[in-house]
């Protein structure tokens, strides 16, 4: 009875993990909203950033959230990548461990604009990516310091939600495309 019991547990979990057709849909188009909602934003408060998007190879926004407990932090996210040259979009999921000094929670948009053919390739292939780092934010004000720069092939910019945080950790990023979307 135990083993018929945890069959149909584990088949209700399985069953309730794959999207329908309709859920694909409607999450891709709340990506796609969150994203340009998320780029406009961002160009108002940042002149110089519709150039660097007209320059730009590609661009991800990831809708993010991050919990910081004295040592430890974690945070997750969604977001779409889009190809300016073929207007592919890539629908992605986003991890992150942080590691070092710091207290607080938040959500967050985050906008990395690409530069580098090189980059693009690696990050659509879902690439860990490394940097040390600086936050601290309360409401829709941050601010925000890492080791990743324009001189590496990438830009990001940051548009804070709620939540309030002060950081100084290592943090370790893994950007996954997501096949069920």
């Amino acid at each position: 009875m135990k083993i018929i019991l945890s069959l149909c547990i584990l088949l209700l979990v399985t069953g309730c993990s794959t999207m329908t057709a309709p859920e694909k849909t409607n999450k891709r188009t709340e990506l796609d909203t969150m994203a340009s909602k998320a780029v406009e934003s961002l160009k108002h408060k940042e002149v110089s950033l519709q150039d660097k998007l007209d320059k730009s190879l590609a661009y991800g926004v990831a809708n993010m959230k991050v919990t910081k407990v004295p040592m430890v932090g974690v945070g997750a996210g969604q977001g779409v990548l889009v190809i300016k040259k073929t207007q592919e979009r890539i629908y992605f999921t986003v991890s992150r461990f942080d590691i070092g000094g710091g207290w607080g929670a938040r959500s967050y948009k985050a906008l990395m604009i690409i530069n580098d053919q090189k980059i693009l390739d690696e990050w659509k292939n879902g690439k860990w990516i490394f940097e040390a780092g600086a936050e601290a934010s309360a409401g829709s004000a941050a601010a925000q310091g890492t080791s990743s720069g324009e001189d590496k092939g990438f830009t990001i910019h940051i548009l804070p939600e709620a939540g309030a945080s002060a950081t100084a950790t290592a943090r370790v990023i893994k950007v996954k495309i997501n096949k069920d979307l």
